[in-house]
């Protein structure tokens, strides 16, 4: 029997994420700029907004291409890019790049923003129905945004529910900053004298009076008062102004009064009325004088303590802390505590208040940092720079990390540009040079945010993932399983999404190290998780948690149902991805390993060569994704006893993992064993020995499932050159410790006890061969079928070996049911 017909490369770390988030519209450009086109996410009169893909760093984005290219039209459009570049804060969209392409053969400026995974206020509001206090805290969070763009000299003036998205963490983002002003701007710039521009039912009466210069923070103080009328009562404060003519409309708001709020909806009587319609007052001078005076109302009215709308009398902050403290009743204890407490408040406040700034500061400076890096790697390449127009990116690369931590001395700047590279170079295949930088950018990412901040944990799970790219599952494994623990200590919806994703690379290296049955556990446990359903990326992640559970199948015999989940798999990724994208790909090829594992051997190498083609073209010869593939083929070759085509694909991975110091890895051990069992079928017994030592010393004392198999290629190799005694002591020791390395039910564990009858039958203990083959061939039946080679060759052999023991009729019945065929 062939000793490696189903021995199969260690393959590409599965995944549960998609670089692309949604079909290619037809009709949309393939890209702009840098950035791949997967959808269109709206449209006006001056341009469109795409969803689309940026490579470095992977990201989705939305980019904004303007269509016209009018002088004015074009000067605001550059003006929006410069304001947003000036903005950093949780609550405004951010701003990543901007630059100029031609699309449809006409130049169009674009700029590329953050991504928000949810809906305009209006949809928020309908698809959650929140709560008032739910609904006061956003309103809050907003005017915050706001300020914190009024404190860089920068006015609005567009704020309405449809330029405000909600993201799935109920965060309100402000967007359109396309007629912003700056402060002390002349109107004459950007709008004309007595022009008006904004959305009629939130613009304050001197804004709808074209008055440029007397429109400040406050009118957009007045908007927020707009839009709180409408979260909390249901309609607008001057309902007529959505269907009124800019005439008709200063008139009913310089007449008219909006009915108090308290009337409408009486949960927002008291307080909350008194701040929204003090935000909404019709002269400039009666409302807060900035936003964040606003918020800190709102902040007020949650939690019951006194605003600043209202005279704040003894006896009304008096009322305001009774209720927050009913078990207090002695008048003196509360007169006395209200007093401590509105001091120990107010303190609070100013220092909340001063951290959120200089945390957004820093942001700004960060964000700026990381930018001018970026912008002096990629100017390397400038010849006029010292660099050359065709520079390989492996050497932009390598100059830019020469440079980190030269000229700053931020420790979250070099941190994130630290994971920037290393993120890259991961991508690129080169596991090791990508570890070397995350061991530098993690004391810097502790340092800059926090041990337990969203971005120090997100590098904690790439060097998880990159050890596992290594083909170091133990390290992978222990990284995994650290980063569950530490995420158990966060109750936060990102903590959360972090641990998901620890779990399925835990599901991954647990099979890798032959957990099998522990890791098809986990993958339906994590596919039957009630989280998955309410995820946007539902259909992603489950499509990459089926095939992770189809990898781990195919190593336990589970190949029929590997093959089931893998074609549903397949189906739904070529339909959101593409045939050639590299995530189908990889389903295709671990398809053709069921099929393999099936005995459809021209089917799988089908699904192979087609796989190892698109990789050669899309990532050349040396990649990790191309090798892998290659040796994938070489396997199915070796099952088609096509031995001289499997050789070079063998020898090519082991020459290029040798070049880059890969050398000892799990894939350089598995490429030793096919390549030994290659030259055992080509009859070169010697070599496949020195390279079945080679893999088996790699194991370093603690075997594995490929390091078993080059005992079980060795043995083979020893019994064609007569030492039979030696083989089967070495197939005794590859049975027991198969018994600890693999799944106790995998197909290979069979292949063994079914190769060692051969060593009995070559030492004359037939009753002990023909025990072992009826074993092996009611195994082989079960879980590869009656068809797939090696169950035939067991057949052929038990019945060569029953004709031995005088049994000719159960050799006669074997015979009938297994007829000699040839093979292809």
């Amino acid at each position: 029997m062939a000793a490696d017909e189903e021995l199969c490369p260690m393959d590409d770390t599965p995944t549960y994420a998609l670089d692309e988030q949604a079909q290619r519209a037809a009709g949309l450009p393939d890209a702009i700029g840098p950035y791949r086109i997967l959808g269109l996410l709206g449209e006006g009169a001056m341009g469109r907004v795409y969803l689309a893909h940026e490579t470095h760093p992977p990201r989705d984005v939305a980019l904004k291409v303007m269509r016209g290219l009018s002088g004015h039209a074009l000067e605001r459009f550059r003006r929006e890019i410069d304001l947003l570049g000036q903005l950093e804060h949780p609550g405004i969209v951010r701003l990543y790049a901007a630059g100029e392409d031609l699309v449809g053969g006409l130049p169009s400026p674009w700029f590329a923003l953050e991504v928000v995974r949810g809906p305009d206020l209006h949809g928020y509001l309908e698809q959650t129905a929140p709560d008032l206090r739910t609904r006061i805290a956003l309103l809050a969070k907003l005017a915050r945004a706001v300020d914190y763009a009024h404190r860089r000299g920068i006015v609005h003036r567009d704020l309405k529910p449809s330029n405000i998205l909600v993201d799935e963490h109920g965060q309100p983002k402000i967007l359109d900053f396309g007629i912003a002003r700056l402060r002390g701007e002349e109107g004459g710039q950007m709008t004309q004298a007595g022009q008006v521009m904004g959305t009629l039912p939130y613009m304050s009466p001197e804004q709808l009076a074209g008055n440029a210069r007397d429109v400040d923070a406050r009118s957009d103080v007045y908007a927020l008062g707009a839009i709180g009328y409408e979260l909390f009562s249901g309609q607008l404060p001057h309902p007529r102004l959505s269907t009124a003519s800019l005439f008709e409309a200063l008139d009913i708001v310089q007449r008219g009064t909006p009915e108090a709020l308290g009337r409408i909806n009486r949960s927002a009587r008291g307080d909350l009325d008194l701040v929204v319609m003090k935000a909404l007052a019709g002269e400039p001078a009666q409302r807060y004088d900035s936003a964040v005076a606003f918020a800190d109302d709102l902040e007020a009215v949650l939690e019951s303590r006194p605003i600043r709308a209202r005279a704040p009398t003894r006896a009304y902050r008096t009322s305001r802390f009774v209720r927050r403290n009913r078990a207090l009743s002695a008048a003196l204890a509360v007169v006395f505590v209200s007093l401590l407490a509105a001091t120990a408040i107010s303190t609070l406040a100013a220092r909340r208040a001063t951290a959120a700034l200089a945390e957004a500061q820093a942001r700004a400076n960060e964000l700026a940092a990381v930018n001018g890096f970026v912008e002096n790697m990629l100017t390397e390449a400038d010849p006029e720079m010292g660099g050359s127009a065709d520079m390989p990116m492996r050497q932009v690369l390598e100059r830019a990390e020469q440079t980190l931590g030269v000229h700053r001395a931020i420790p979250r700047t070099d941190g994130q540009v630290a994971l920037l590279l290393a993120r890259t170079w991961s991508g690129l295949g080169e596991s090791r040079k990508a570890q070397d930088l995350l061991d530098r950018a993690q004391p810097w990412l502790d340092a800059g945010f926090g041990a337990d901040s969203a971005e120090a944990m997100g590098a904690r799970l790439t060097r998880a993932e990159n050890m596992a790219r290594a083909e170091d599952p133990d390290e992978a494994l222990r990284l995994a399983r650290d980063l569950e623990q530490r995420l158990v200590k966060v109750d936060l919806l990102w903590a959360q999404e972090m641990a998901f994703k620890a779990r399925i690379l835990r599901a991954q290296e647990l099979e890798a190290l032959g957990s099998v049955d522990e890791a098809i556990a986990l993958d339906r446990q994590l596919l039957a998780d009630p989280a998955l359903a309410k995820r946007v990326d539902r259909a992603e992640v489950t499509d990459g948690l089926r095939h992770n559970l189809a990898f781990a199948l195919n190593n336990s015999g589970g190949s029929l149902e590997a093959e089931g989940l893998l074609r549903a798999t397949l189906a739904s990724e070529s339909a959101r991805l593409g045939p050639d994208h590299p995530q189908t790909l990889y389903t295709k090829k671990t398809l053709g390993q069921s099929l393999h594992r099936q005995g459809r051997l021209q089917e799988a190498v089908s699904l192979y060569a087609e796989v190892y083609a698109k990789r050669r073209q899309r990532y050349g010869e040396d990649h990790l994704l191309t090798l892998n593939s290659g040796s994938q083929l070489a396997a199915a070759y070796n099952s088609l006893n096509r031995p001289a085509e499997a050789e070079p694909l063998l020898r090519r991975a082991l020459a290029v993992r040798k070049t880059r110091g890969d050398d000892a890895g799990q894939g350089a051990l598995v490429d030793r064993v096919m390549l030994a069992s290659t030259l055992a079928k080509m009859k070169r017994y010697d070599e496949a020995i020195v390279l079945a030592d080679e893999a088996i010393a790699m194991e370093l004392g603690k075997p594995n499932r490929d390091s078993v198999m080059a005992r079980n290629v060795k043995a083979s190799a020893l019994l064609d050159m007569g030492k039979a005694l030696e083989a089967k002591r070495l197939w005794d020791e590859a049975i027991r410790l198969a018994g600890t390395t693999m799944a106790a039910d995998h197909p290979n564990y069979y292949v063994f006890v079914a190769n060692s009858a051969r060593g009995d039958i070559a030492l004359g203990d037939l009753q002990t061969a023909r025990r072992k083959l009826e074993l092996a061939l009611t195994a082989l039946k079960s879980k590869q079928g009656s068809n797939h080679p090696r169950t035939r060759e067991t057949a052929q052999r038990l019945a060569e070996t029953y004709d031995r023991l005088g049994m000719q009729a159960q050799a006669a019945a074997l015979r009938s049911e297994f007829p000699v065929e040839v093979r292809e």
